[in-house]
């Protein structure tokens, strides 16, 4: 009688040591997913709040100039400068500005300036700044008036030719510059405070002789 032997069973060892790997193995794989995870939805998460309460410079609109007083003697001028601009605020966060002001230069030389008050503009409002300060008294540059050019043609016609002169004068144009700066800080989220700054050039054509404003460029 021919009886088969019972199959040879692995060492206990070997057993608690594969059960020991898998063990070990798995909760490692597991954190490090999770673990990547977390860091993809924190990423998306900072990117969506960067694009949504990303710190931008104010807006800024100057709507109006004028010279309310003015005065011309010997070639020189001096007068009252007035402007009127609209500053918003783009952002979600509050706009607290500070150290802002407003120059005027004639022909690359700076004439006066004034110091905007520190103030405070809501998210997505808009804050209307007038200012207004005299300039002391400066020399015109350039001729004061236009110097008329004589044009001489033949008359046409059947008649004996005549001499008809064209007299045509530009008037004079002093040109102004004015550079309004805001600066400010953001905090978003409560947390970061971000720098921004913002400036406005506007060249405005002044008559030097009743220095009405002709026209204003920004």
């Amino acid at each position: 009688m021919v009886t088969s032997a019972a199959p040879e069973l692995p060492p206990r060892y070997y057993a608690a040591a594969r059960s020991g790997h898998r063990s070990s193995s798995s909760p490692a794989a597991s954190c490090a997913v999770a673990l990547l995870f977390l860091l993809l939805a924190a990423g998306g998460a900072a990117a969506a709040l960067f694009l949504l309460y990303r710190p931008r410079a104010p807006a800024i609109a100057v709507t109006a100039v004028q010279l309310p007083a003015f005065a011309a003697a010997n070639g020189t001028v001096a007068f009252t400068f007035q402007q009127l601009a609209s500053v918003r605020n783009p952002n979600r966060a509050p706009l607290a500005h500070y150290d802002s002001s407003l120059r005027v230069a004639c022909a690359g030389a700076e004439l006066a300036s004034m110091y905007i008050p520190a103030g405070r503009i809501d998210g997505g409002r808009t804050q209307y700044m007038a200012t207004s300060f005299n300039v002391p008294a400066f020399a015109v540059p350039g001729p004061a008036a236009a110097q008329p050019a004589t044009i001489s043609v033949p008359a046409s016609g059947p008649s004996p030719h005549v001499t008809a002169a064209l007299v045509e004068q530009q008037p004079p144009v002093m040109e102004v510059d004015s550079l309004l700066v805001v600066k400010g800080k953001v905090t978003v989220l409560k947390v970061f405070t971000h720098h921004v700054e913002a400036a406005k050039v506007c060249r405005i054509g002044v008559s030097p002789a009743d220095g009405r404003v002709l026209g204003f460029r920004c």
